[in-house]
Order: C-alpha cells, then sequence, then structure tokens
C-alpha cells in the first residue's frame, strides 16, 4: 500500500475514533449530590503526597507574569513551592505547615519566619492567594461546610448544585466524565468572592488530577493559572525535602514591611 495513503486512512480511522467517542452525559436518575460530594470527599483523601513541576501565570492590574514552580506537598502536614522566573532566575520559597511559615525572597535576599497564624493573611509575592489557601489551591481541595442543598440539576451539560452555610454560598459544577469538580465559585452573600476552575484530568499513579488550575478574584481582576507538566502522586517524602536553605546574609523582614510593600 502507498505509504502516504496509509497515512491518510490512518488518520481518518482515528478522526472517526474519536468522533464515534460517546461523550459522558449527565445523568440525575444516576448519581445524587449527596454522592458526587462524597467522592470529592473520597478523592481529596486518596493521594496522600504530591511533587510535581508547573507553569504559572499571574495576571492583575498589579503585575503580570510567566513563572516555573517545583510543588511538593504533604496533604495533611508540608507544601514547598520553589518559583523560578526567565532563565530559570531563582525568585523566591514558601513553605508552609499547620504551624510554621517561611518565605524566602531570592531575589532580595530576605525571609521571613514565623507561626502560620501571623502571616496566613499575607500573600505569597504578587500572587492573589493568600498563605493560608496555598495548599487548596495548590492541591485541588474543596473543603465545603455544606447545611443543605438549594439546587441540584444539569446545567451546561454538567451536573451542577447550589449549596452552602449561613454565610458562605458555594455553585459547583462536576465534570460527568470523572465525576469531580469543573468549577467552583464561593459567594459571600451575593457577592463571588473567587472561583476555581480545574481542568484536563489525567491519572497520574493511579490517581486522578487536573493538569489545569485556575484560580480567579473578578472584583480585584486577579487570576493565577497553574498548568501542571510532571506530576508525581503518592510517592513517600522525607522531612528533609520540604527544608528551605537560607543564605547566611539575608535579612529577616518583618509582616508590617510586607505588608506596606504590597
Amino acid at each position: 500500500m502507498n505509504y502516504k495513503l496509509f497515512l491518510a486512512l490512518t488518520l481518518i480511522f482515528l478522526i472517526n475514533s474519536c468522533a464515534l467517542k460517546p461523550k459522558a452525559k449527565a445523568d440525575l436518575k444516576k448519581i445524587t449530590a449527596r454522592e458526587l460530594l462524597a467522592r470529592n470527599e473520597k478523592w481529596q483523601k486518596s493521594f496522600v503526597t504530591l511533587k510535581g513541576s508547573a507553569n504559572i501565570t499571574l495576571d492583575s492590574p498589579q503585575y503580570s507574569g510567566n513563572f516555573g514552580a517545583d510543588v511538593l506537598m504533604n496533604r495533611n502536614d508540608s507544601l514547598l513551592i520553589t518559583i523560578t522566573g526567565p532563565m530559570g532566575i531563582k525568585l523566591g520559597k514558601v513553605f508552609v505547615s499547620p504551624k510554621r511559615f517561611v518565605f524566602y525572597n531570592q531575589m532580595m535576599n530576605q525571609f521571613m519566619s514565623g507561626s502560620l497564624e501571623d502571616y496566613e493573611d499575607t500573600n505569597f509575592m504578587q500572587f492573589p492567594v493568600e498563605v493560608s489557601r496555598l495548599r487548596n489551591v495548590f492541591a485541588a481541595r474543596e473543603d465545603f461546610n455544606i447545611l443543605e442543598l438549594a439546587a441540584y440539576q444539569v446545567k451546561d451539560g454538567y451536573y451542577y448544585l447550589e449549596t452552602g452555610t449561613d454565610h458562605l454560598k458555594y455553585r459547583i459544577w462536576f465534570d460527568p466524565a470523572v465525576l469531580l469538580i469543573k468549577k467552583v465559585e464561593y459567594y459571600d452573600g451575593k457577592k463571588l468572592v473567587f472561583f476555581k476552575e480545574y481542568d484536563q484530568f489525567e491519572k497520574f499513579d493511579g490517581v486522578y488530577f487536573p493538569r489545569v488550575i485556575n484560580f480567579v478574584r473578578p472584583d480585584e481582576k486577579q487570576g493565577l493559572s497553574i498548568y501542571y507538566n510532571e506530576l508525581i502522586i503518592n510517592k513517600p517524602s522525607l522531612p528533609e525535602d520540604f527544608d528551605i536553605k537560607i543564605s547566611d546574609s539575608a535579612k529577616q523582614i518583618e509582616l508590617s514591611f510586607e505588608n506596606n510593600n504590597r
């Protein structure tokens, strides 16, 4: 057979195979809202550690840029993010644990260190994410306190539900293909505080995880996008893997100084 003809037939076959592949559809008769929420909680418990490299895009009125990041996480304990700029320039590192926080600005050779409680509302570099939310954003994690369901339906081809507490309200879209969260909006009363989107779910070491994570604060016009190039799930980590080596000449800065320079 002619080689070019063979390639053409192969391409047609692949296109037709993709076209004939049925797209998953949301069906309220097959799964309840409670089951979706339970699946989400079970999924979040399915990975204990995460190690990956990512591209990060930051967009805000104050600052926009592209970065590289190495991410190391122990779900219940520690998070270490190492940020690099163009040509591998070392920009900074942040370590977060339930009780401790360390931020090392390698460009300025300055660092901050203390309890997480003291720094939990501090932003990391120019990112629109408070330190207390970093772990949840990079781990695609959602913690819901739910009193009752206000709505459950199919919307735009996704499972869609509304729920919340007396103060916080959530609007959540679930991907029918993997039955995991595609998008979630957080409301304080009627105000949309922020939303997160998840895309390109793939299996890494037997666990589904989104390659793409978007975190957006619409009122502030701030957005953070994370694209994981590589991911390793549930590989054991050691305490020393989370160490930050700070130069002896680095200057310690106070929280008030950091806040005044945002």
